[in-house]
């Protein structure tokens, strides 16, 4: 019995070194992280000009836009003379700036929301941190999917 034993060892060790022969090491590190930034810029500098943009939108939150809107309204009031005609238009947006920021924080009820859509979390040391408590709707929404499964 020992020879079968020792013929099947050798066996696997070939086997083993068969693989090692033809194993392919991966990139590097560094070619990776290369690859995968270019993937995620796009292919083309207007590609990575949206995304830069995209990626500034959704640290613009509605705080700033509420604080945007009131800054253009005072400098069209204070500079009305110097701007001439275009102290109006600025006015205008100003106030549907200060204004639309103001209902969107009261309707939303989160003054972390971004103009983008998303919220900006609030993390330490990696860890999201949320003492948020469900909304009542989603309240309602788990009571009911729980009453729907029994």
């Amino acid at each position: 019995m020992p020879p079968r034993d020792s013929d099947k060892v050798r066996r696997e060790v070939e086997e083993l070194l068969d693989k090692l022969d033809n194993f392919v090491p991966e990139d590097r590190l560094v070619s990776k992280m290369r690859s995968r930034r270019k993937a995620a810029a796009g292919p083309n500098a207007l590609e990575r000009a949206w995304t830069s943009l995209r990626r500034s939108l959704t640290r613009f939150t509605l705080g700033h836009a509420l604080l945007a809107g009131i800054v253009l309204l005072i400098a069209a009031t204070v500079f009305r003379q110097s701007l001439g005609a275009a102290a109006t238009p600025l006015m205008v947006v100003g106030i549907v700036l200060a204004a639309g920021a103001f209902l969107l924080s009261i309707i939303g009820g989160d003054s972390r929301r971004t103009l983008a859509g998303g919220h900006q979390e609030k993390r330490w040391r990696g860890q999201v941190i949320d003492y948020s408590e469900p909304s009542p709707t989603s309240r309602l929404r788990e009571w009911l999917r729980g009453r729907r499964r029994r």
